[in-house]
């Protein structure tokens, strides 16, 4: 074994709602279990300004249930499992080693979870690449204290628009927001507030192209109605367009995939033996409590997975896993 190497039992890459439910599981199976994100705890979840549809949950803002979901899978006994988090960013894994590089450490794992669930989508315009970081962005609770004192244009007309309208305002001089129809998706609640906190509210308006020199310092807008063009000075812009799955990972490790997302089967497996996916990555509907379920499942067939491995090389354990005792998995594999 590599000197610098940690071995794990279970590595699980992302930590929104998918990975940390698959955590909960293979943590309170007696699996060691690493989560490792690269960016915030919750993913889209945690920017998702009211989450009403999550049983258990009343109406609220995401983020509080993303940091419940944490607190569950950090805290050691009896306030949590006790699994371990770390903050760091994926950039290789080894699917033959089941080794996975972050850009400071190694890790070695008996079964590995792809929970990188999904990212905002660009709009693909003129000078909107040029941009990033200079005036464009797509997470407005990641950039708001840039938006000090500036004119803040943000464009989309969903729940996650709104919030980071509204996230803005806290800080921006002026925030207008741009929807290229006649009625936003977010909750008429949400619309209501928009108005109340003074952000400005533009329909049937669509961006065109960026203009600066070393910053933004303009937008081309364009009314889809009438056609017309017109140039508006902002500071910066904030994207929230809808998302995508995020599975340039999955996709560089050769994993087999189903149009934009990753091929599973009913247990979570993917193509490799020992990788699994959950969550945004693999076909399905987009909700938190989707996703969460996707990783109970996977959780659950890690579990089973590793107790059926141990079996395999003759190794017994104590207790139960995945609700089987060790003799239970022998006799299954006799079957087989």
């Amino acid at each position: 074994m590599e000197k610098n190497i940690k071995e794990k039992d279970v590595i699980i890459v992302g930590a929104g709602p998918a990975g940390l439910s698959a955590a909960i599981f293979t943590q309170l199976d007696g699996w060691n279990t690493l989560i490792i994100e690269s960016d915030w705890v919750g993913g889209q979840g945690a920017i998702a300004y009211t989450v009403a549809n999550y049983p258990g949950f009343p109406p609220g803002d995401g983020k509080v249930l993303m940091e419940n979901m944490e607190k569950q899978v950090t805290l050691s006994p009896p306030a949590g499992v006790g699994a371990e988090l770390k903050q760091e960013k994926v950039i290789n894994i080894d699917t033959d080693e089941m080794v996975v590089t972050t850009e400071t450490n190694r890790y070695k794992g008996k079964a590995i979870i792809l929970a990188t669930g999904s990212k905002m989508q660009n709009l693909g315009i003129p000078g909107e690449r040029k941009f990033i970081g200079k005036g464009v962005s797509y997470y407005a609770v990641r950039d708001s204290e840039k938006f000090t004192g500036k004119r803040v244009l943000v464009v989309g007309g969903g729940n996650t628009t709104a919030k980071s309208a509204l996230i803005a305002k806290t800080e921006a001089s002026e925030v207008i927001l741009v929807h290229r129809r006649e009625a936003m998706r977010a909750y008429p609640a949400m619309v209501k507030r928009l108005q109340k906190e003074g952000v400005k509210i533009r329909y049937n308006i669509e961006v065109k192209e960026i203009k600066g020199e070393d910053e933004v310092e303009k937008v081309v807008l364009v009314n889809n109605k009438t056609g017309t063009e017109e140039e508006m000075t902002v500071n910066w812009v904030v994207f929230c367009v809808g998302t995508r799955p995020n599975t340039e990972l999955a996709r560089k490790m050769g994993l087999e995939m189903m149009g934009d997302f990753v091929k599973v089967d009913e247990q979570m497996k993917t193509s490799r033996k020992g990788i699994f996916a959950c969550g945004d990555i693999i076909p399905g509907p987009r909700h938190l409590i989707n996703a969460a379920a996707d990783g109970v499942l996977a959780g659950m067939a890690i579990s089973e997975y590793l107790a059926l491995e141990m079996v395999k090389m003759g190794e017994m354990f104590i207790g139960a896993k995945n609700g089987k005792y060790a003799d239970e998995y022998l006799a299954m594999l006799k079957r087989d």
